[in-house]
């Protein structure tokens, strides 16, 4: 049984219930964790856990409610069927009356994580929309919504609420795996849909950016071995491979914040994309994402290693990191020729929202997101090779001279400003009006709302914290983050300004001792002269 979600403190059966089942979920989530993990990607033999819709039936038995001032789509037949348009959103949500929490919880979802952002799900007649889910994925919205809204209210019951919703998504997701044969191309993609959502849930509930950040990686993992059972996708006209890609692509931010080297089943399902795309322009995307695992291989044991000035070693990493700036000069001619875009300009847009007015127009949001993936990926190859050659001069000044250093800078700004610019084509900040947000948003056909959102945050914090950007730029990513977690709870979001304040009061400190170090400096001179 399950606590019923109403808000007297008189009922005596609820508070018990909502007892027993804290004491229950505190014993068995981490092995109902572990035992879904290690099913991701499994044989299609393997013992599927036990599904807990049973138990979920008197949560999710009546249907969700249509939104506010909202009518479902002509055809629709199913009664649990949730419609919504992009401009709904509730002003407050009022736990006491109305629906249960579940329902609040995946409506907090739609409306929050789902609609409202530039990748919506869009019907046939371009409105957009919510299609009912399977249990396991709808389950997940459902936690991802009651995190949310948790973190919003700072309600511990939510949380505890939104964690149990996971682990039954984990449970489900489990037994649809090992239920499905591969054959089933459309519930095994309603699997892949649940761990990725489960991803997003791990950065909106996670109270710690380095823990999400591995779970999360654990579950994208858990997706890729999933697609590679599965591809090529024979179905769909590039067999797949953008769905691929997309999936790939959202390993190198945790793979890099962790350390983890990229498992074997990634270049695995890159190499079946290389083949799909073969003779195709976007082949890019796959030697992008290469050059991008090459990069976060050698991340992972440049900070492993202990280097001296004039060592081999620190050689070969700088000729490395030239090679990987070289291959990023290449890729950013061939990405102009497959996903051209323009610049504009407008004065009267929100500050705060707009970039110095500006704005890119993309073809299509997949190519808004594999530039800025190209950007993150490039300052992160400059800003290391910045930092190797002043770190160790004297080989520094042989590989990067000052010209060279100058140069990169000037391409380091380039990008993040480039970034910044970009965020309206991938986010609509909530002081925009539908209309201009539509304007000025990238086109989309993927409907998975929020879900590359949690990236956008990451490319925003390494573009702002960029050499040569200043303090404007800091202070307007700083206000994306506080917006994305007043107005979402996102809990990724509030983390990262954390780490943009840490990363701060770092560089204000390296400046004062810098100034000190020269003060030093020039006493010993004047002491000097002084004999």
């Amino acid at each position: 049984m399950v606590y019923c979600g109403k808000a007297s403190q008189g009922c005596q059966n609820c508070r018990t219930r909502r007892i027993k089942l804290s004491l229950m979920f505190r014993d068995e989530s981490s092995k109902v964790i572990q035992k879904a993990h290690a099913q991701w990607g499994g044989p299609h033999s393997a013992t599927s856990p036990t599904s807990s819709s049973s138990s979920s039936s008197s949560d999710s038995s009546s249907p969700p409610p249509i939104l506010e001032n909202e009518s479902p789509i002509r055809g629709t037949t199913s009664t649990s069927s949730l419609v919504a348009r992009h401009d709904v959103r509730p002003m407050s949500i009022d736990l006491s009356v109305g629906p249960n929490l579940d329902e609040r919880g995946l409506q907090f979802y739609i409306t929050r994580y789902l609609m409202n952002h530039p990748d919506a799900p869009i019907g046939p007649d371009g409105t957009v929309i919510y299609v009912p889910q399977h249990d396991a994925l709808q389950n997940v919205q459902i936690a991802v919504g009651l995190a949310g809204l948790g973190n919003m209210r700072s309600d511990s019951q939510l949380t505890m609420l939104s964690r149990q919703r996971y682990i039954m998504s984990l449970r489900e997701t489990g037994a649809l795996i090992a239920s499905t044969p591969r054959t089933e191309v459309q519930t095994i993609g309603s699997a892949i849909r649940s761990i990725v959502t489960m991803a997003l849930y791990e950065v909106v509930h996670g109270s710690s950016t380095r823990i999400s950040a591995g779970t999360a990686n654990v579950h994208i993992n858990g997706a890729v071995a999933l697609l590679k059972s599965v591809l090529p996708m024979s179905h769909l006209p590039d067999g797949g491979s953008r769905v691929v890609l997309q999936v790939l692509f959202s390993l190198f931010i945790p793979s890099q914040m962790t350390e983890t080297p990229l498992a074997p089943a990634f270049f695995e399902c890159l190499k079946v994309c290389q083949d799909n795309l073969e003779g195709s322009p976007e082949r890019v995307c796959v030697d992008l994402a290469m050059t991008t695992a090459r990069l976060v291989q050698f991340s992972s044991i440049l900070v492993k290693q202990r280097l001296s000035d004039g060592s081999p070693a620190v050689e070969a990493n700088l000729k490395q990191l030239l090679t990987l700036r070289a291959a990023c000069d290449r890729l950013e001619k061939r990405l102009w020729e497959t996903y051209p875009y323009g610049e504009k300009h407008d004065p009267s847009l929100p500050a705060i929202a707009v970039w110095h007015g500006k704005y890119h127009l993309y073809t299509e949001i997949w190519s808004a997101r594999i530039w800025n993936h190209f950007r993150w990926a490039r300052i992160l190859i400059l800003e290391s090779l910045l930092r190797l050659s002043a770190n160790y001069p004297v080989t520094g000044s042989l590989y990067v001279p000052d010209e060279t250093r100058a140069e990169i800078l000037g391409t380091v700004k380039k990008m993040a400003t480039d970034t910044l610019i970009s965020t309206p084509s991938h986010w609509h900040h909530p002081i925009l009006d539908k209309q201009t947000a539509k304007m000025i948003e990238a086109s989309s056909k993927g409907g998975t709302g929020a879900v590359g959102l949690p990236t956008l945050l990451w490319h925003l914090k390494v573009a702002a914290c960029a050499p040569g950007l200043g303090d404007e730029a800091y202070d307007w990513v700083y206000s994306v983050m506080q917006v994305v977690w007043k107005d979402m709870g996102m809990h990724h979001a509030r983390l990262i300004s954390g780490f943009m304040d840490e990363h701060k009061i770092g560089v204000e400190k390296a400046a004062l001792n810098r100034i000190l170090k020269l003060e030093d400096e020039e006493e010993a001179d004047d002491d000097d002269d002084g004999y």
